[in-house]
């Protein structure tokens, strides 16, 4: 009925077989632990890049301030009554100010070199023609 086949060709194939699994195994691990390491890599640098990005807009956010300030009108029901208009002071000197817009700059050039410097990073670890 159905063929004969030796136990020895049955155990030298699971053997076989075995070995190709090992194979097979250790490089689908190999290629686990690449992406691993790439995913990591990248997330550190996604990490920096967007701290930079929050650092910036938070340090802007500091230094600029609304300069439109909404003036409130108070309605007089008793038109006899003089009206006392109060100005507001600027509470910045243009000196302060232009400090804080050269401080702006300079933290905004920072943080480009920061992030170009990332950039060339990603792109030469990326590079395929690169060895390593």
């Amino acid at each position: 009925m159905f063929p004969a086949v030796s136990p020895k060709k049955t155990s030298e194939r699971k053997i076989q077989l075995h070995k190709e699994a090992q194979a097979y195994k250790k490089t689908i691990d190999g290629q686990v632990n690449d992406l691993k390491s790439e995913a990591a890599r990248i997330g550190t640098t996604a990490l920096i890049v967007g701290t930079a990005l929050a650092g910036v807009y938070v340090i802007f956010s500091l230094f600029t301030s609304d300069s439109k300030k909404k003036k409130t009108v108070q309605v007089v029901e008793n038109t006899n009554l003089p009206v006392v208009v109060k100005k507001e002071k600027n509470k910045e000197s243009w000196l302060v100010s232009s400090i804080k817009s050269y401080m702006i700059a300079f933290v905004m050039a920072v943080a480009k070199d920061k992030i170009m410097e990332a950039l060339s990073i990603l792109k030469e670890n990326n590079d395929p023609k690169s060895t390593k």
